[in-house]
């Protein structure tokens, strides 16, 4: 599926021919799904689907057929030797249901790709590496220094969680680089396998961008058959493919690929055609987080994440140390969804907006609660924010090209007290230098509490009425920011929000807290009318 579809006149016959080819096989496989099928792979695309539990039973049966397969097709293959070599290395339990992820869990499909694997891996790093972890001491210079400029690199995660890669073709086929073509499917291998160190990522899948605009559109199709093949026999589920480019003969790239790609996945694979911010934009849609790619605002190659990645992995492969998944997120840019700890405010970032609400919500019940109470709480707000894909991140330096790392456990746990204590000496400030208002409310003024309603309650009734239905569609971190739209309405038509004070007569003007508060109250009960009729 071609997005923003550009004109094809001028083009030449083989261009025409290959892009029509392309967009016929991409059409078929739409066509041959279900309507069922069609969406499962609608939701597949935007991330829909975070259910990480597995059927235990139906898993244990998948491996014992893929055990049976291989048993029936080993002979004179890779596998085998490596089986000899072995035998516990090729059967552990987790390594195999590596590939019935990456499968869908289709033992016949898995098997194959287990022996392509051992294959590819034959092939670029010698029988003796067979039956062992590929780490950094197994690349070569070339390899390595390839890797630093990799055609695949690592861009965080997307809104929903999953890993995302891309891939920048103008690197691949540039005749005028002196890396080989083994140095890339070496490189690619070693990136790959590396993700794959997150059962997450296993089993989510991952979301690949191929990127030729401008600069880096592709001069040849060198390597993009080779490296597709090795792709194809590592174990790493596509949740999706994204093509973008600007000039339309750079689509005949994904013939190579397409013709060899199942239908299955046919379907999950869409092109994007325009500039580097349309592309961003389009991508934005299916829930890719546009700074996330490693590219500047005019299209330029920024390798500096992906130079710190490769070093971390050195460091901690010379000392020994078992490599974690969480060293690939130390390098990405935060995702929209992540807590960021920065010693201060972070603007317009919906991690933190939705981590306050969180404060928000839970202030009342955690000052009052136990020690139980608030260490169940402090659980409470950490398994929300992860299940929107976010994170708690702190930074690792200073500048445009800082890099973030993830917080460890027991400091996050107490940076939420903290968070609930900064709540309370704030509200504490507030009631100690609350200024007491004389006279009658003004009409723009919305007035909380058991008093007469106010010309300013019904235009905020009114507001929320307007946006109950964009409210309800949003998560935590957005609806804030439209209870903030909403306020600074009213005050922008000199509204203030008002309670009444013991002294009759007199009002409190409330903070900006509790003015949110009690807007988003307004929303609560518009939904409980919605529900009733009303």
């Amino acid at each position: 599926m071609l997005n923003h579809v550009p004109k094809e006149d001028g083009l030449p016959a083989r261009v025409k021919q290959e892009k029509q080819e392309m967009d016929n096989l991409l059409s078929q496989a739409l066509a041959k799904l279900t309507f069922e099928e069609r969406e499962k792979h609608q939701e597949v695309l935007h991330g829909v689907k975070s259910n990480l539990v597995e059927d235990k039973r139906a898993l244990d049966s998948a491996l014992q057929e893929l055990d049976g397969r291989l048993r029936n097709t080993k002979h004179c293959t890779s596998y085998e030797v490596a089986e000899t070599l072995d035998a516990a290395y090729v059967s552990a339990r987790s390594f195999r249901v590596m590939f019935l992820r990456a499968n869908e869990y289709n033992a016949k499909a898995a098997a194959d790709q287990m022996l392509r694997f051992f294959e590819l891996k034959s092939n670029l790093f010698g029988t003796d590496k067979l039956v062992k972890d590929i780490t950094i001491k197994d690349l070569g210079e070339g390899d390595i220094a390839y890797l630093k400029r990799s055609f695949v690199q690592l861009a965080g995660r997307d809104r929903s969680g999953r890993q995302v890669t891309v891939h920048l073709a103008g690197l691949l086929g540039n005749s005028e680089s002196s890396y080989t073509i083994q140095n890339a499917c070496r490189a690619q291998y070693y990136v790959f396998m590396k993700t794959l160190q997150s059962e997450e990522s296993q089993i989510r899948g991952t979301v690949s961008i191929w990127y030729a605009i401008g600069s880096l559109q592709a001069k040849s199709r060198k390597g993009f058959f080779e490296t597709f093949v090795s792709a194809r026999a590592l174990p790493q589920k596509k949740a999706a493919i994204h093509l973008c480019v600007d000039d339309i003969t750079q689509s005949a790239l994904a013939n190579v690929v397409v013709k060899l790609m199942p239908a299955d996945m046919r379907a999950r694979m869409r092109m994007h055609y325009g500039s580097l911010t349309e592309c961003k934009y389009q991508l934005s849609t299916y829930g890719i987080l546009p700074e996330s790619l490693p590219l500047d605002v005019h299209g330029n190659i920024n390798f500096h994440r992906q130079l710190h990645w490769v070093e971390s992995c050195i460091m901690e492969e010379l000392f020994d140390r078992p490599s974690s998944p969480k060293a690939l997120e130390a390098i990405t840019v935060p995702n929209q969804n992540d807590v960021l700890f920065t010693g201060g405010q972070v603007a317009n970032h919906v991690g933190n907006e939705l981590f306050q609400a969180l404060i928000l919500d839970y202030s009342q019940t955690y000052d009052s609660g136990t020690g139980a109470t608030k260490r169940q709480i402090i659980s409470e707000v950490i398994v929300k924010i992860q299940e929107v894909g976010g994170r708690f991140l702190k930074p690792q330096g200073k500048g445009a090209n800082k890099l973030w790392e993830e917080v460890p456990p027991e400091k996050l746990r107490k940076k939420i007290v903290q968070a609930f204590r900064n709540r309370r000496r704030r509200l504490d400030a507030f009631k100690n230098k609350a200024t007491l208002i004389s006279g009658e409310p003004l009409p723009p003024d919305v007035i909380f509490g058991r008093a007469p309603r106010n010309p300013g309650n019904e235009l905020l009734q009114r507001l929320v009425k307007e946006h109950a239905e964009e409210y309800e569609s949003l998560n935590r971190g957005l609806k804030l920011r439209v209870v903030e739209g909403i306020i600074k309405t009213i005050k922008d038509q000199g509204g203030r929000f008002l309670e009444p004070a013991p002294e009759k007569g007199r009002w409190v003007e409330v903070s900006v807290e509790n003015a949110r508060e009690r807007t988003s109250t307004y929303f609560r009960n518009q939904r409980r009318s919605v529900k009733r009729g009303y």
